[in-house]
C-alpha cells in the first residue's frame, strides 16, 4: 500500500541510488560486465542492499544479529556516506517497517539462491489469513523474505533457508527469530526438533529442494505432524504433480482417516496449498485459485480477490462458476484431492472406466511384426472431424528400437494429452493395430457408439477436466491414476448417440466455415491494402521517372550522374537511378506477394536447435543479433545409443532426435521471415540502440512443438489487442514496406494450415517485450 511515509522512503532510496551511480567507482564497475564476466565488485551497484545493511547497523545498535551483519557486510562495505543526509538516514530508522517492505521487494536476485527449499513466494501473503493472524512458535523451513509472518500475531520464529531477510522483517514486525541450521548425515527429516513443539509450520516442498534429496512428500508430512502440537497448524505446498501422482496416495487416505484436512487452494501456478489442523472437522475447503494472481506479479496470489470471491462463496453468482466451496467428509473422494475436480464435478451420467475398457496391457515391439499398424500422435486431431483414421492407413512399426505399445483391436478410441490441451483419433475398423504406451486407449462396451465416445472426450467442459488431471510436462504428460473413475460422460440410447455426433460434426463444420470466412474477409482485406501499397509504389516510381525526363530535356538528351534533377530538388540523377532501381525491387516483391496460394511443400520432421541455428546463420542482420536459450554442447539428439534398463534392448540410436516438429520447413522459414520483418519495422526503431536481440527458445508440451521467438524492441502499445495482431490487415497503419499488418495474418495462416497456432505475448517491463509463441504438431518417434 503506498502511504506517504512509502513514498518518502522510495525517494530517498531513489535518491541515494542515482548519486551512487554518477560515482566514478560505479561507473567503473559497470563498464567491468560482459556476456561473461561479472566483476569482483559487482556489490557495489546492488545500492538496495547497501542502504538496508546500514539502515539495519543503525537500527539494532550493539543487539545485531551476526548472521544478518555477516551476509551484508559485503555489500555495506560499498555503502557511501553522506549521499543522503543524517535527517533521512534518522527518518529511515524511525520509519524501520516501511523501509524493510520497500527494500526487501527491491533486493537482487542474487540475495536469494542457493535455498535448500522453496520458498513460498506465490501464497506467502495468505499465511495470515489461513493462521487466522495467530501467535506461537512457527516454523519456516524457507522463508520468502519474512512476508509470510507479516500480519501474524507476537511469534517465536525458527527459519531456515532465508534467514537474514526474515531476521530484518522480524525486526520490523516486533516477533523474535532464530536460525535453523541443518544437521548433516540425518536419517530423518528434522529429527533434531522435538515432537509437539510448534504452534505452527509454513513449507512448501513444490518442486524439491537440496535438502529434500533424499526424502519424500510422505517423509515430510509425517515430519511436519511430529513437531506440530495437537490443534497446531501446517501449511504445506506440493507440486500438481505431486498431489496427482502415487507419491500422495498416503496422503488421500490419512486425511479421509484423520479428517485433519481444513482448506485445499490451487495457486496460479497450478501447485497445490494445504492447510492442515491438527483435530477432526466435519467439512473441509476447496479453492480454485488460478484466476486470482495479482496484476502486477503473475506468481503471487491476489489476496484482496481471494479473500472477495471467499465472502462471495454461497453467493447465487457463484453457482455456475465456484471459487470457493465448502464441502462435508462425506462428499471425499480419496483419488483426488485436487480443488477444481471438487468445484466442477457433475454426478450426471457414468464414468468412463463403467462404459469402456481403458487398454493396460502392453507388449514390446520387439515382440511385434514390421508390417502391423501403429498409430502416431499424427493421426490425432483436436477436432472431431478430422480424428478418424482407417488402420490400413497407419504407417507401419519400427523394429529396429525398443518400444512399449498397446495391441488393440477396434473399434476404439485413442487420446494423447497434454498439461494443456488433448487430441483424439479413433476407427470403426474391427482390425488389430498397436498404440504407443504413451498415450490412452478406450474400448467402448456394448451400447456406446465409438464415435460418441470420441465427441464426448472433445466436449469442451469434459476436455478441461482432462487437462487438470494431467500432471508433468513435455513426454511425461500422464493422467492421474484414477481419471477413468473421475470423468463422467452422459449415456443417451445408440439412436440418440448417433444424433449427437451428427450435431457435434454439424457444429464444428459451422466454426470451421465461419472461420474460413473471417479469414477470406480478412485476405481480401489485405489483399486491397497491398494493391494500394503498390500504387503508392508506382506513383512514386512514374513522379521519379517523369524527373528524369525532365532533366533530360534540360540538358538536351545529355544527363551525368552529378546533375541536379531540378532547381528545386537536391536530389541528383544518380541518385534517381538507384531509387528506381530499389522501388523497381520492392515492386516486383509486392507483386509476386499478391498470389493468393503458396506452395510450401508436405510436413516433415524439423529439429528445433537445428532449425533455428541455420536460419541465424543465413540471416545475420547489422541492426540486430540472434541468439538462442541453449549452448552449442546442449544437443537435441542422443549422444550415444540408449538402452532400456529392464530388457537391455535399444530404445534410441545415437544422433537420433529427442524431439521434432511436424512442420513444413519452407513454412517455417517464411513465419521466421515475417516475424523479423514486424520486429526490423515495429520494434527496433530506436536508430541510436545497439543492443536488439531476437532470442529464440523451444520446448515441448507432449502433443505440440513450443517455439518463442522473443525480441527487446520497442513494446506494443498498450492499447493494442495483441489477439487482432494475428488477424490478416491489422495495422495501425501502413509500414514503409507496404505489409500493412499483413505479417501477423500471415504468420497466423500458415501455422493453423498445417495444424498449428500461434499467440503474441506483450511484456513492457521486461527485457523481452515481444514475444511470438508458435505451437506445432510433434513428429512422432514411432
Amino acid at each position: 500500500m503506498r502511504t506517504q511515509k512509502y513514498t518518502q522512503v522510495e525517494a530517498i532510496v531513489a535518491k541515494y541510488k542515482n548519486l551512487a551511480s554518477n560515482t566514478e567507482a560505479v561507473k567503473k564497475t559497470e563498464k567491468g560486465f560482459s556476456d561473461f564476466f561479472i566483476p569482483e565488485d559487482f556489490r557495489r551497484i546492488h545500492f538496495v542492499e547497501q542502504l538496508l545493511g546500514r539502515i539495519y547497523l543503525l537500527k539494532t545498535g550493539e543487539s545485531i544479529n551476526e548472521a544478518v551483519v555477516k551476509e551484508y557486510e559485503e555489500y555495506t562495505r560499498y555503502y557511501i556516506e553522506g549521499l543522503i543526509t543524517a535527517e533521512e538516514e534518522i527518518f529511515l530508522v524511525a520509519n524501520f517497517d516501511v523501509f524493510v517492505d520497500y527494500a526487501l521487494d527491491h533486493l537482487s536476485s542474487l540475495m536469494t539462491l542457493g535455498f535448500d527449499f522453496d520458498e513460498p513466494i506465490e501464497w506467502s501473503q495468505l499465511v495470515p489469513y489461513l493462521l487466522n493472524n495467530r501467535s506461537g512458535r512457527v516454523f519456516i523451513p524457507s522463508s520468502n523474505k519474512g512476508r509470510e509472518f507479516v500480519g501474524l500475531g507476537k511469534c517465536d520464529l525458527l527459519v531456515g533457508d532465508g534467514f537474514t531477510n526474515a531476521a530484518i522483517r522480524a525486526l520490523a514486525c516486533g516477533h523474535n527469530v532464530k536460525k535453523y541450521e541443518n544437521e548433516d548425515n540425518r536419517s530423518a527429516l528434522w529429527e533434531d526438533l522435538e515432537d509437539d513443539t510448534f504452534d505452527a509450520i509454513i513449507v512448501e516442498m513444490s518442486s524439491g529442494g537440496i535438502d529434500l534429496r533424499d526424502f519424500t512428500v510422505e517423509d515430510c508430512f509425517n515430519a511436519c505432524n511430529r513437531i506440530v502440537k495437537d490443534g497446531g497448524e501446517i501449511l504445506l505446498c506440493l507440486s500438481k504433480k505431486s498431489v496427482l501422482s502415487d507419491e500422495t496416495a498416503f496422503l488421500r487416505q490419512y486425511v479421509g482417516r484423520e479428517r485433519t484436512l481444513q482448506t485445499v487452494i490451487q495457486l496460479p501456478s497450478g501447485k497445490i496449498l494445504f492447510h492442515f489442523v491438527k483435530q477432526p472437522h466435519n467439512t473441509f475447503v476447496m479453492c480454485d485459485a488460478t484466476s486470482l494472481s495479482q496484476r502486477s506479479d503473475e506468481r503471487v496470489v491476489d489476496v484482496t480477490a481471494f479473500l472477495k470471491e471467499v465472502e462471495m462463496a454461497n453467493m447465487p453468482e457463484r453457482d455456475e462458476h465456484p471459487v470457493v466451496r465448502r464441502f462435508s467428509y462425506e462428499e471425499l473422494n480419496e483419488n483426488i484431492l485436487l480443488p477444481f475436480y471438487y468445484l466442477n464435478y457433475t454426478k450426471v451420467g457414468r464414468t468412463v472406466s463403467e462404459v469402456a475398457t481403458v487398454e493396460s496391457a502392453l507388449v514390446l515391439s520387439d515382440e511385434c511384426q514390421n508390417v502391423e499398424n501403429v498409430v502416431t500422435v499424427n493421426q490425432l486431431s483436436k477436432t472431431f472431424s478430422n480424428g478418424e483414421f482407417n488402420v490400413d492407413s497407419l504407417p507401419n512399426l519400427r523394429t529396429d528400437r525398443l518400444r512399449r505399445l498397446y495391441r488393440v483391436e477396434g473399434p476404439a478410441v485413442v487420446m494423447a494429452v497434454s498439461d494443456k490441451e488433448i487430441a483424439v483419433g479413433y476407427t470403426t475398423d474391427n482390425s488389430l493395430f498397436l498404440v504407443p504406451k504413451n498415450m490412452y486407449v478406450l474400448k467402448p462396451t456394448k451400447g456406446l457408439n465409438v464415435k460418441y465416445l470420441a465427441c464426448q472426450l472433445l466436449n469442451p467442459a469434459i476436455q478441461k477436466t482432462i487437462v487438470e488431471l494431467v500432471y508433468g510436462k513435455g513426454n511425461a504428460a500422464a493422467l492421474t491414476h484414477a481419471w477413468s473413475e473421475l470423468i463422467r460422460i452422459s449415456m443417451k440410447s445408440l439412436e440418440e448417440q448417433a444424433k449427437v455426433v451428427q450435431e457435434f460434426v454439424l457444429k464444428e463444420y459451422v466454426e470451421q466455415g465461419n472461420d474460413a470466412a473471417m479469414k477470406e474477409k480478412g485476405f481480401k482485406h489485405s489483399i486491397r491494402l497491398r494493391k494500394h501499397a503498390l500504387s503508392q509504389n508506382i506513383s512514386a516510381f512514374d513522379s521519379l521517372f517523369s524527373s528524369l525526363n525532365y532533366c533530360m530535356q534540360e540538358h538536351k538528351g545529355r544527363i551525368q550522374a552529378k546533375d541536379q534533377l531540378s532547381p528545386v530538388s537536391p536530389m541528383t540523377v544518380g541518385e534517381a537511378m538507384e531509387s528506381l532501381k530499389s522501388q523497381l525491387k520492392v515492386i516486383c516483391e509486392r507483386v509476386e506477394k499478391l498470389s493468393d496460394e503458396q506452395d510450401y511443400g508436405k510436413c516433415e520432421a524439423i529439429e528445433p536447435q537445428e532449425f533455428i541455428e541455420g536460419y541465424e546463420r543465413e540471416h545475420h542482420n547489422a541492426t540486430f543479433k540472434f541468439s538462442h536459450a541453449w549452448e552449442n554442447f546442449e544437443k537435441n539428439s542422443f549422444q550415444r545409443d540408449v538402452f532400456d534398463k529392464k530388457t537391455g534392448k535399444l530404445l534410441f540410436h545415437k544422433g537420433e532426435s529427442m524431439n521434432s516438429a511436424w512442420f513444413p520447413k519452407k513454412a517455417l522459414e517464411q513465419v521466421f521471415d515475417n516475424i523479423v520483418s514486424n520486429a526490423l519495422e515495429h520494434g527496433f526503431t530506436d536508430r541510436n540502440r545497439t543492443d536488439y536481440v531476437i532470442q529464440s527458445s523451444w520446448t515441448t508440451d507432449g502433443l505440440n512443438m513450443v517455439v518463442r521467438v522473443s525480441n527487446n524492441g520497442t513494446p506494443m502499445p498498450a492499447d493494442i489487442n495483441t489477439d487482432l495482431v494475428m488477424e490478416y490487415g491489422y495495422s495501425t497503419a501502413l509500414n514503409e514496406r507496404g505489409h500493412g499488418g499483413i505479417g501477423g495474418g500471415e504468420i497466423a495462416e500458415i501455422m493453423h494450415r498445417f495444424g498449428g497456432d500461434v499467440s503474441v505475448i506483450s511484456s513492457p517491463g521486461r527485457q523481452f517485450t515481444v514475444t511470438y509463441i508458435l505451437r506445432m504438431p510433434l513428429a512422432s518417434l514411432y
